[in-house]
């Protein structure tokens, strides 16, 4: 792993761990009725696919041109969605209580990694750019 995309990694995971602090502190303790009992699951779940996607867009960037990374960033969304679709079904099914707090919980982290995973994907794009630029 070259230091670009640790780097990208390292800042995802202090800010994923960061906004987990914050906001289960702040459901814990103002709003305890709306903390989830998978809240560590959700946290975790969101850490691990956003890194394995940033990394696999980072090492895409590196390898197709402009056009082509627009169908790559597509195809992590589409991934990303269908990701947490079988996650929530997996706790409806599985755990079949306290669903609208887990939902809440996970749109939450859906909503603040989306922000996050936009912002690096908008550092690649510059990465990218100014690579063709010197080429």
């Amino acid at each position: 792993m070259d230091f670009f995309k640790a780097k990208l990694v390292t800042s995802l995971l202090a800010f994923g761990l960061i906004m987990g602090a914050l906001v289960g502190a702040l459901l814990y303790y103002q709003f305890p009725q709306y903390y989830p009992h998978w809240y560590e699951g959700i946290l975790l779940f969101f850490l691990i696919l956003e890194s394995l996607i940033l990394v696999y867009v980072e090492s895409a960037s590196r390898k197709v041109t402009q056009r082509q990374m627009l169908n790559t960033y597509m195809l992590t969304k589409v991934v990303k969605i269908f990701a947490a679709l079988i996650f929530i079904g997996a706790y409806v099914a599985i755990v079949k209580e306290d669903k609208k707090s887990f939902i809440l919980v996970f749109m939450i982290f859906y909503l603040l990694f989306l922000a996050m995973e936009s912002f690096l994907f908008l550092k690649i794009e510059k990465r990218l750019k100014n690579k063709q630029r010197f080429e």
